[in-house]
């Protein structure tokens, strides 16, 4: 009776060792072995594709922008597939995409004091489309007018002596935002620099005179640029200019022989009278800065009036001038029986009517007169002084001078 209940109870337990084993188990085949089946693998899903993201330079809503800022409109993730500009008139701003379609770069420069409205689309990979709009505006300045480039475009061939002058109708007080955008660029190549004769006036030139037919170009490239005090540049200019031959004319005040050189060659004498000892002319190196076959000579333009001691107003020709304060080269053939003997002028170079008439047909702006033992220094201010500054001083007048 108990072998039988112990059969039994071995059978129950090996009938639940049997049930227990999972469903999913099978028997190898004439091995008795099991083995479980591999579980089921879920199917990749792709990865979900960016949406285009579109950026400008400047930001949409920004204000007080440069005119001069390059506007660009941007595409991240995506391509551009249209981009409008307009200004408040509704007139579209010129621009352009890249090759790839992921920048639009506008193709002129911004206004002062317009506001731009920016509408652009562009698509994602799965072509799914991103649009946005703002509005970029630009700064109202007072502004600064470029008041004269000289050499200009039309004032032809000048001589080795002649500096480049950029004259502002504004006091500039940051004078290196300014030269910083002063550009001469010149053939063959001769090096320079830009010296500040006062707020609104710069001038530059080389160490020596410019090498004899040098071309000259010349970048003012100021709109937009904050030059201080709420100034911006109102536009730039572009000028080129040949020099032409070297002409140096030298004359010594003890002598009182004007000695002619082009190319370094003599080819004129000319005697001479300079200022008396009352009025002598300036010792220093002058440049022609413009010329007048007829020309009225008056006292009045260095402040003696023309009823006063000393005053006078004579007519003269062949008037050459070579500074602000009146000195000139020029016909005087009541002194011819003084030139090459006694200074006997009000400060300008006497010669006789056929010499200053040969001065006036050969000479011209640009060209030098070097004057030397005679009166006080010539000022680097008076007309084209500035070969009275030697070259560390000029240099040390730059706004970008280090030091």
């Amino acid at each position: 009776m108990t072998g039988s209940r112990s059969a039994r109870t071995t059978a129950a337990l090996a009938a639940l060792l049997v049930l227990a084993l999972p469903a999913c188990s099978a028997a190898e085949a004439g091995t008795g072995v099991t083995r479980a089946a591999a579980p089921s693998t879920p199917a990749e899903q792709p990865a979900p594709v960016e949406p285009a993201v579109i950026s400008t330079d400047p930001p949409l809503d920004s204000v007080d922008v440069a005119p001069v800022t390059p506007l660009h409109v941007n595409a991240g993730h995506g391509t551009l597939t249209a981009v409008t500009v307009t200004d408040q008139d509704g007139v579209p701003l010129p621009g352009a995409l890249d090759a790839g379609s992921a920048t639009w770069t506008a193709s002129a420069e911004l206004a002062y004091g317009a506001t731009y409205s920016v509408a652009a689309t562009a698509v994602a990979a799965d072509g799914s489309p991103t649009q946005v709009g703002g509005t970029i505006a630009t700064v109202r300045p007072r502004t600064l007018t470029l008041a004269s480039v000289f050499p200009s475009a039309d004032t032809g061939t000048v001589g080795v002596g002649q500096p480049i002058s950029v004259t502002f109708d504004e006091d500039v007080t940051d004078r290196a935002a300014v030269e910083r955008r002063l550009h001469v660029t010149t053939t063959p190549p001769v090096a320079g620099a830009w010296s500040w004769l006062s707020d609104r006036t710069v001038h530059y030139r080389p160490e020596q005179y410019w090498p004899a037919h040098t071309h000259v170009a010349v970048d003012v490239d100021v709109y937009g640029v904050d030059v201080g005090a709420g100034v911006r540049g109102q536009r730039s200019e572009h000028v080129e200019f040949d020099v032409g031959a070297k002409k140096v004319a030298v004359v010594d005040a003890t002598e009182r022989v004007l000695r002619l050189f082009v190319d370094d060659q003599l080819v004129k004498e000319m005697p001479t009278s300079l200022g008396k000892s009352a009025s002598p002319t300036p010792t220093g190196t002058y440049v022609v800065m413009q010329q007048s076959r007829d020309y009225t000579m008056r006292s009045a333009s260095y402040g003696v009036p023309l009823d006063a001691p000393g005053g006078y107003e004579t007519p003269v020709e062949y008037a050459s001038r070579l500074s602000n304060s009146g000195i000139f080269v020029h016909a005087a053939p009541w002194s011819v029986g003084d030139q090459g003997r006694r200074n006997v002028s009000h400060g300008c170079l006497n010669v006789s009517t056929a010499n200053a008439g040969w001065f006036y047909d050969n000479f011209g702006r640009g060209d030098v007169v070097e004057v030397a033992n005679a009166g006080p220094r010539l000022e680097v201010w008076d007309g084209f002084g500035d070969w009275n500054t030697d070259w560390a001083s000029w240099q040390a007048g730059s706004a970008l001078a280090a030091g």
